[in-house]
């Protein structure tokens, strides 16, 4: 089974520094760095960029009057405002201390940002703490919440972003699709959800949208686990965010 959560639901809150700042568009976490291929979000006073969105894929390199390269190669963009531009990182970039820079008709504006291979951070929709993650039920339909809650032993799809190397080749800014096989990622994640590792049946790109990564995770039946409970990713290390999802009594 393969679950489905529209891009633009995620992409609202997204976040990159210095006269420009850059973070994991997921996580929001500003002292954390970022992995090649993941969602980032650069924060600045960018005049001259005019408010726009991008409406079909692949993404383009230029959007609203800006453009924005990382380790001098070209990132597709998503969404541009005079405040926030969201961009995924080319997947080419190499780990290390990278030059960033914002190129808008008038002006350019230069910092810094580093890359790690795996940067995990799962996308949030709430302000709680922890927030609610965004996740799909088993069902593939309902997103879950207080009003539909997962049940033990059901498969929930956790998304975010920061997965790092894939299996495959997938084109920056293009949907990964699903042939000639899915773009799962080469990193195993452990997954635990209220304290206690999940089984994990699936960790890749999402095949609908670009640099969406998508983790299906299986929740453990220990009857402990209920209500709102905290979820957290660690891949090769590195810890994601928490989260939570809601698991029925």
């Amino acid at each position: 089974m393969f679950l489905k959560l529209p891009l633009s639901a995620l992409l609202a809150c997204a976040v990159l520094s210095a006269q420009i700042a850059v973070v994991n568009n997921a996580s929001f976490r500003a002292d954390q760095p970022v992995a090649a291929g993941s969602w980032a979000a650069a924060f600045g006073a960018f005049t001259g960029a005019t408010t726009a969105t991008a409406t079909t894929f692949p993404l383009g390199t230029t959007l609203g009057g800006a453009r924005v390269t990382v380790g001098g190669l070209d990132a597709p963009l998503y969404d541009v405002r005079a405040t926030q531009i969201t961009f995924l990182i080319p997947g080419a970039v190499e780990p290390g201390v990278r030059p960033i820079q914002v190129i808008l008709c008038s002006t350019t504006i230069s910092g810094t940002v580093r890359i790690i291979a795996n940067a995990p951070g799962l996308f949030v929709k709430d302000a709680q703490l922890p927030p609610r993650g965004a996740v799909l039920n088993q069902d593939g339909v309902n997103e879950n919440s207080a009003n539909a809650p997962a049940r033990r032993g059901e498969v929930v799809s956790l998304f975010g972003t920061g997965q790092g190397a894939l299996s495959r080749a997938v084109v920056d800014g293009a949907v990964p699709g699903a042939t000639p096989s899915l773009a799962s990622s080469t990193a195993v994640p452990q997954v635990f959800i209220g304290g206690v590792e999940a089984r994990v049946l699936f960790s890749g790109l999402n095949p609908g949208a670009p640099g969406l990564w998508q983790v299906n995770a299986v929740v453990p039946e220990n009857s402990f686990i209920r209500g709102r409970v905290p979820v957290r990713i660690f891949l090769n290390g590195v810890d994601s965010n928490e989260v939570s999802i809601f698991v029925q009594p």
